[in-house]
């Protein structure tokens, strides 16, 4: 049986694109290459190699360097904005797609090669859409941040680029307000909320239509003529969250029988992570319910039975366990922005 998802060691990553954009930010910056590169398994000769690829433990490896040396506080945001348009089939495909509706979709598809450390899950209520980001590999609290950092900027930049004009985003981060702000406001833009229970953008959902300056079929076609369609397109921890996003009810015992695991290799597994079990549901559970509470506006009788639980008052008990706050506090944040 062929494995549906990729692991830590599993070596597919590229050097072209975030890896050769961060050496020579790193070489612009003047930092000493063998320091960067000292114990992620990554030689100078590799990196002119064609046939050379990096593992997703390599390249958190080379990110959490990268952060540790380079000066100032902007360095992922400056990545950010490098990362596209890239000379990959995959990036290609997306710059010429006919709006960010297909663009989004091709992402989806191509996330491994292009953006492999996050997943998205994509909601759209009444006149707006939602990007839930999650952590796609068991980030430490410092690369979660640096690679928030790095991607939402991604997604502003992408988007300008092939719009011609910013989307006014709305960035929600489950961290509290940096000291650095001043770089979040000028790679972000200024609607920015911190200390909430996950990472959301919120934008128009107008936006997903509009057309895209270098939309064109021939050469969207061409390049999906040299993508690699082999490709797995997830992660261990997506694999399983996607699951449990469908499947909200199922346990342990479940979702080992659907990886063809046992429970043992499935809790290892995570445990390579940083992840156990409980934590992944309550994850899954948590974001749905402040989705169904403060986007929605339900009640909490209404997202209990939406999540299985038996009565209102353990979705309470549960949701203060998995926030801090109640369902009524929650709604109240929601406003208060």
């Amino acid at each position: 049986m062929v494995r549906p998802y990729v692991t830590l060691n599993d070596k597919f990553i590229p050097v072209q694109g975030l890896v050769a954009c961060l050496l020579e930010l790193a070489q612009q910056r003047q930092l000493n290459q063998h320091k960067l590169l000292r114990g992620t398994g990554i030689f100078d000769e590799d990196l002119l190699r064609p046939d050379f690829y990096l593992s997703l433990s390599q390249l958190l490896r080379l990110l959490k360097q990268f952060n540790n040396l380079m000066p100032g506080r902007d360095a992922a945001f400056q990545l950010g904005h490098r990362l596209f348009p890239a000379s990959s089939a995959e990036a290609s495909a997306i710059l010429h797609s006919r709006n960010l509706t297909q663009a989004l979709r091709l992402l989806s598809c191509f996330r491994l090669q292009l953006a492999p450390l996050l997943f998205a899950h994509h909601y759209k209520y009444n006149d707006y859409s939602y990007l839930q980001l999650n952590d796609a590999v068991g980030l430490d609290e410092q690369q979660y941040q640096f690679v928030v950092e790095l991607y939402c900027c991604l997604l502003v930049s992408a988007s300008r680029y092939m719009l011609g004009e910013r989307i006014p985003f709305h960035f929600e981060f489950p961290f509290q307000r940096p000291r650095h702000i001043y770089e979040y406001e000028e790679h972000l833009g200024l609607k920015l909320t911190f200390g909430r229970p996950s990472l959301i953008v919120k934008f128009a959902q107008k936006w997903l239509t509009s057309p895209l300056l270098r939309s064109s079929q021939l050469h969207r076609k061409l390049a999906m003529q040299q993508v690699n369609r082999d490709m797995l397109k997830q992660t261990f921890i997506e694999m399983i969250s996607n699951y449990l996003h469908h499947h909200r009810q199922a346990n342990l015992q479940q979702v080992s029988e659907h990886l063809n695991m046992s429970t043992a290799t499935l809790k290892r597994r995570l445990k390579e992570h940083n992840l156990r079990f409980s934590q992944l549901q309550d994850r899954i559970n948590m974001q749905l319910a402040f989705h169904f509470l403060t986007v929605q506006g339900l009640s909490n009788e209404v997202v209990a039975e939406k999540l299985a639980f038996h009565d209102a008052p353990n979705f309470r008990r549960a949701c203060k366990r998995w926030t801090g706050l109640t369902p009524t506090e929650l709604k109240a944040l929601a406003l208060s922005k």
